[in-house]
């Protein structure tokens, strides 16, 4: 199954702790809240300096895509590179410090013991097969236009989600063009 969710299609919900408001692309099982989600993928806005909201049991990727930002722990400091993903633990008490204005970051959420996940930033420069099978999810999350997957072009920040099948993705022109990719490997399948 090839599932295409438009950027402009993403309901937008409060953070957990309240802080700013997040942006959901997919959640599963679909309509699970932010405490019994298996998965997540979501955008969010930053708009000020402030602790991250804590995740128990959850690996996080956090990929800033817009503005400037530098994550706090007691003995270190990160400061995250645009479109390069960054791993931790969701326990992990952080502060996310912003520079001027505000910032937009991708975010891929596990459970432990009910999924897990990696996240790569890829340049595709010709046509490629993809295929996902069951238990793996492969979402394809466009840093940019020009990627078409399964005949259907994705704008930038829209978001192609193949599950159990198989798609060609080819370019819109000959330019590469740069594209998050996240293999999800979920223990307790759910139709999306």
């Amino acid at each position: 199954m090839l599932r295409i969710i438009r950027s402009a299609d993403y309901p937008a919900r409060p953070w957990k702790n309240g802080g700013g408001t997040t942006r959901d692309i997919v959640v599963s099982p679909p309509g699970a809240s932010l405490d019994d989600f298996d998965w997540r993928l979501s955008l969010a806005q930053v708009d000020r300096d402030g602790p991250f909201s804590r995740f128990d049991n959850v690996d996080r990727t956090l990929v800033l895509l817009d503005g400037a930002m530098a994550l706090h722990e007691r003995d270190a400091r990160i400061d995250l590179v645009r479109n390069e993903p960054f791993a931790f633990a969701g326990e992990r008490a952080i502060e996310a410090k912003v520079g001027t204005g505000s910032t937009l970051d991708f975010n891929v959420m596990t459970r432990r013991g009910r999924a897990r996940h990696a996240a790569r930033r890829e340049m595709f420069d010709k046509q490629t097969k993809i295929a996902a099978a069951a238990p793996r999810t492969i979402v394809l999350f466009a840093l940019e236009g020009g990627l078409i997957v399964g005949g259907e072009p994705l704008d930038t920040h829209d978001t192609a989600i193949l599950a159990a099948s198989q798609v060609v993705v080819t370019l819109k022109s000959a330019n590469a063009v740069d594209v998050l990719v996240v293999e999800i490997d979920d223990f307790y399948p759910n139709v999306l």
